[in-house]
């Protein structure tokens, strides 16, 4: 599986007796997450649905990922980005679709059930799902089974499910958006990864990983110290973005710096609305909620590393009306997304 953002963190978790290697991308000494590490091991071995959930730049897709890795017999993965999805094409996405079903279907699809048969499906963003959808995916999780666009034959799949959000489904459930039946089918393991402003030391221990792994890579010399003023202004942050946002904000701090010392006017931290204070966006400058030219929207994009969950978030909108800004200003995600990679 790609993943969709640079991995959030790497190296080895630091927890008693020796981690699977699977594990270790995740550096923590929160005993919380802790205890997910050592819990996730049985579990991916288990072909029990999975819930992962927590708030964007928690470490749900790096999870997934040791999850896949975890289980040799599942490892063949499938992704599905459920925000990306239009409620014409998500079927056809989901479950295939024969050719002539529909206008332009010139030709047969799989669905992505069907190739990822015998292995793992990664259902991202599950939930902006649309509803009209959520009742044929009830059917494949409880059934094994699902139908093509324009076909009436039903198709036996056997699919290990993974599914992530990082929105309260419990709330879109009452709000009507969400079915009951589907989240309690999906989560039968939950794991909610708890934000970085809840784990105690790791805000340090991540920010010194972070700094020496950018001074490594850009070729800065010697080890990376942090001022007691640096140290002050880090731990007094909330972290909205949670660690993807202190990784960007470790980066911008030694590559402008560009030397051995970080002090705290080498740390710039985007400044986000609270929750519910109306009518700003923080660090965009815009109104919340107000589409920016494509020109803005573009530098946004590049400033968040072609993350929407994190983007939407400084724009005060939903994931799904991120996506249709980028279609109607004719921005080519994927086509981003690979260019940041090769950087």
């Amino acid at each position: 599986m790609r993943s969709k953002d640079a991995p959030l963190v790497s190296g080895l978790a630091s927890s008693p007796g020796p981690a699977p290697a699977e594990l270790s991308g995740i550096i923590t000494q929160d005993p919380a997450l802790l205890l997910i590490l050592a819990r996730l091991p049985a579990w991916a071995q288990s072909d029990l649905p999975i819930m992962l959930t927590g708030e964007p730049g928690t470490g749900k897709e790096l999870v997934a990922r040791a999850i896949f890795a975890l289980n040799p017999q599942r490892q063949s993965c499938r992704l599905v980005n459920c925000a990306a999805l239009t409620e014409s094409l998500a079927g056809s996405e989901l479950f295939g679709h024969l050719r002539g079903a529909f206008t332009d279907a010139y030709s047969p699809r799989l669905g992505k059930f069907r190739l990822a048969h015998g292995g793992t499906l990664f259902l991202d963003e599950i939930g902006e799902l649309p509803l009209s959808v959520q009742s044929k995916l009830l059917r494949a999780v409880e059934q094994g089974e699902i139908e093509p666009v324009g076909g009436d034959e039903v198709v036996k799949v056997d699919v290990r499910l993974v599914a992530a959000s990082n929105q309260d489904l419990r709330e879109r459930i009452a709000r009507g958006c969400f079915r009951q039946d589907l989240y309690d089918r999906l989560a039968v393991l939950e794991i909610h990864l708890p934000p970085l402003r809840e784990r105690g030391k790791d805000i340090a221990l991540l920010a010194r990983h972070f700094a020496q792994e950018v001074a490594l890579r850009h070729g800065c010399r010697g080890p990376m110290v942090f001022t007691a003023a640096a140290w002050r202004c880090l731990e007094a942050h909330s972290w909205p973005g949670n660690v993807r946002e202190l990784k960007n904000a470790v980066t911008r701090a030694v590559l402008l710096h560009r030397g051995w010392r970080i002090c705290r006017e080498d740390i710039h931290l985007a400044s986000y609305a609270a929750p519910g204070e109306p009518g700003h966006s923080g660090a965009t400058g815009l109104r919340a909620g107000v589409r920016p030219s494509r020109g803005r929207l573009e530098d946004l994009l590049d400033e968040e590393r072609g993350n929407i969950s994190v983007l939407s978030r400084r724009l005060g909108v939903c994931t799904k009306t991120m996506y249709r800004w980028l279609r109607s200003s004719n921005i080519d995600l994927m086509n981003f997304r690979r260019g940041h990679s090769l950087n």
